[in-house]
């Protein structure tokens, strides 16, 4: 009989993916937040991460043996004008998810972030880094890393950065879609030329999280894209990838917008930890992007 595995956040680009792969292997039940229309494309729940009642209540209907948590408010803007939903949805929601468990005797691997960092450095981000966040976004996901392994440390918590890929959601965009939607228009793309990161194709990362859940590790994990670039570079790769206007890929420094919440410079994340845990490369910028390519020809 297939494990069952909980995926809190289903509705989302990352938790789409991990439900379309965990079938696979898994008897898997998913989480949807009740303002997002996502509960007919999988079994998915209603759950309100910040509501104790509500994740016992769904810990007893369930009774997972593996809980992927990918829930999260992750729009930054909004967390700095909201702080008190955001610490809610990622600190508090997360220690009870992992308390849940603790108590369920369940298998966490909980998703966190590159902007748990101030951005300073210039080189990799390595696990052992002391997390420094310059926004309410990073500091509630900070809080809710150590609270999650405060509460549950047999828990992994895995890192990851700038997801992008095909979200099943219409008009839920990530700054791929979001890019080609423009570019295809004949429209300007303005990125930042100053800040570095490491995007990550949300199919690879599903599968990656899902083998963290088998390993059995835990404690904090770097898992995103292998990659280190700036979103000039990431504009002018997605532009050349599917065909269209390099020239339209504009770029400006990120201190040339007033945007409410600080974003770190760099935040590249080293990722050879996780490569050895499961015994392969984390995929590149480019293959993602030709692997969206791909699969656009079969959305059609």
């Amino acid at each position: 009989m297939a494990r069952k595995l909980l995926v809190i956040g289903a509705s989302g680009l990352l938790g789409s993916k991990l439900m379309a792969q965990a079938g696979r292997t898994y008897d898997a039940v998913g989480t949807f937040n009740p303002e997002v229309d996502g509960k007919d494309l999988w079994r998915l729940e209603s759950l309100d991460i910040g509501s104790k009642e509500e994740v016992d209540s769904l810990f007893r209907q369930t009774s997972p043996e593996v809980v992927i948590l990918t829930a999260a408010m992750t729009n930054v803007d909004a967390c700095e004008r909201d702080q008190l939903v955001a610490n809610r949805v990622n600190a508090s929601g997360p220690s009870m998810v992992a308390r849940a468990c603790k108590t369920a005797g369940a298998r966490l691997v909980h998703v966190s972030t590159d902007y748990v960092f101030d951005g300073r450095k210039t080189r990799r981000y390595l696990e052992s880094d002391v997390p420094r966040p310059i926004s309410v976004y990073g500091s509630s996901k900070l809080a809710g890393e150590r609270s999650v392994l405060s509460a549950y440390p047999a828990a992994a918590v895995a890192r990851t950065a700038v997801l992008y890929g095909w979200n099943p959601i219409e008009g839920k965009e990530n700054f791929v879609t979001w890019a080609l939607k423009k570019l295809r228009a004949g429209e300007k793309v303005t990125m930042f030329s100053d800040q570095h990161i490491s995007p990550t194709f949300a199919d690879d990362l599903a599968s990656a999280l899902l083998g963290i859940a088998e390993t059995g590790a835990s404690g904090v994990l770097h898992a995103s894209g292998p990659d280190c670039l700036d979103r000039v570079e990431c504009g002018k790769l997605i532009a050349e990838v599917f065909g269209l206007d390099k020239g339209l890929v504009v770029p400006v420094r990120s201190d040339s917008l007033s945007l409410p919440a600080r974003r770190p410079a760099y935040s590249c994340l080293d990722v050879s930890k996780v490569e050895n845990l499961l015994n392969r490369k984390m995929m590149t910028f480019e293959a993602g992007l030709r692997q969206m390519k791909e699969q656009e020809g079969g959305r059609r």
